[in-house]
Order: C-alpha cells, then structure tokens, then sequence
C-alpha cells in the first residue's frame, strides 16, 4: 500500500468556514461540522494518514490552486515528510487540484486526483446564476467578499481550460479518477430542486449541481456513480433517500465506507 497520505481538498463555498474554530477546526479528530463531515476521521482510524485542505471561499481557480499548492507543501513539511501525496476532491476542489498540477508542476509530487462531484466540463447552473446575479459578484467584490469563483464553474470556462490542461494532463504520470453523484429530484437537497431540473433537461443525470457527464469527465476515469446528491458526497444527510437507504444512521456508514474503499484503492496504486 502507498506510505502517501491523502489531502481533502473542498469546494467553492465550504460552509464549515462560517462556524466558529473552536467547534470546527481543520484536521481535528471531531470533524462533525466539518465539510468533509466525519470523513478524515473515518480514514484515520482506519489506519490511514489523512489531511484536510483550506482555501479561499468563493475564489478564482487561479488563486485557490496556488494556495492548494502551500497547503500540500506544508502538510508535507516540503515534502521531506512524504514526497508525494494523494488528493481527493469534492467539486470545485477537483479543478483547483487539476490547476495546480499543470500551473505548479506538481505532477511528480502528486500520485493520484480522485474528484468527487466536480464539474470538470463546467455546470450550466453556474452560467445561470451569474447571468442572473452577476452583479452581487461585482458588488461584493467591492466589499471585500470575493465570490468570483462561479465564473471558473460554467461550461465556457472549463472549455477553455480543458483545452489548455489536455496535453499536460495525458502525459504527466498522475493517476485521475473520478466519482460522479446521480437521485432522483425528490431526494435532492430542497435547495438544489431547481438547478436539478434545468441541469436535467440540459445535461441528463445529476446531483443537484453537476451532471453525470461533467463529473465524469472522460469514461476512463470513471469510478463509479454513487447514490448521492452533491451534498450527501461529502458525509451530510439531508433527508430522503441516500446511498440505498432512508436511514441518517445507514446512510453516514456508508459514505464513510465508499470514502474508505476509494481511499484502500487510490493507495494502493
């Protein structure tokens, strides 16, 4: 098995940001409020060496990257602690992972990116929103709060990039997998009910905010498509029905277990 840890690399807007740190801190044992909701905690008993990541909330692929960069180069104590590592990502994560290997060539540093959920061929909800509320982006970048990261999310954007990316990423070693999440509408988060729909008409099969292709990215990558939403992948119940059952408990068993099997098989490639 790989002696690599694993990095936990979140999405756009980790919600975990807005609780206070004494009840929700980064690589803590208790990560029950944590994005990653008990996940780096399951690994971790497991036997595995497990980190989790923090950048900017709402940021550009660009500037999350290159803190995703310092992130690993710290965990890894200039990687002289471990030389490489093993990234899973959830949605956005996944692209600032892809970034930062090209922009940084981190490719030698990094044995493996398992996305979860990302939108690598960019989601037409995001293109939505910032067609529609494109001016609170502006409006609160002007007050200091930065969430011009959507526009690296729609499907123009991650053309343009995929095209950039392509060359780089067939040759340069790193092992890619990915994870694409697919429900039914009413067991999808409340909220996401309507990007569902626009995304289902659009794109086919979804999680409520990527599709099936999208996080799929190329069929050769392709893992597996789970029974969750986008927000069930990464540890959270919210109600209905998830990874085969409508039971909370059931339910966050076996995220954690499919974390664990996905983490056994990208270690021990």
């Amino acid at each position: 098995m790989s002696p690599y840890p694993i990095i936990l690399a979140h999405g756009i807007y980790p919600f975990h940001f807005l609780f206070p740190r004494f009840l929700c801190k980064d690589n803590d044992p208790n990560d029950n409020l944590h994005y990653f909701r008990g996940i780096r905690s399951a690994l971790e008993r497991a036997g595995l060496v497990a980190f989790h990541s923090r950048v900017s909330w709402g940021a550009r692929v660009e500037k999350r990257a290159s803190e995703l960069k310092d992130n690993i180069v710290r965990l890894t104590e200039g990687f002289k602690k471990w030389p490489r590592v093993h990234i899973i990502a959830h949605s956005m994560g996944g692209l600032d992972a892809r970034w930062m290997i090209y922009r940084y060539k981190m490719h030698k540093r990094i044995a493996s990116l398992t996305t979860i959920g990302t939108p690598h061929l960019g989601s037409p909800e995001a293109a939505r929103r910032l067609g529609r509320l494109g001016w609170i982006v502006a409006l609160c970048g002007k007050i200091g709060l930065d969430l011009s990261g959507a526009m690296d999310l729609t499907p123009r954007a991650c053309n343009c990039r995929n095209k950039i990316l392509e060359p780089f990423e067939q040759a340069n070693g790193v092992i890619y997998r990915t994870v694409a999440g697919c429900q039914s509408r009413e067991h999808i988060f409340l909220l996401a009910r309507k990007s569902y729909a626009l995304i289902q008409q659009r794109e086919g099969d979804n999680d409520g905010l990527v599709s099936v292709r999208s996080a799929m990215w190329k069929k050769e990558y392709l893992v597996d498509v789970i029974d969750a939403d986008h927000l069930n992948q990464i540890g959270w119940w919210d109600g209905g029905r998830a990874m085969g059952t409508s039971d909370r408990k059931v339910f966050e068993q076996r995220i954690k277990e499919f974390y664990l099997t996905l983490a056994r098989n990208t270690l021990a490639s």
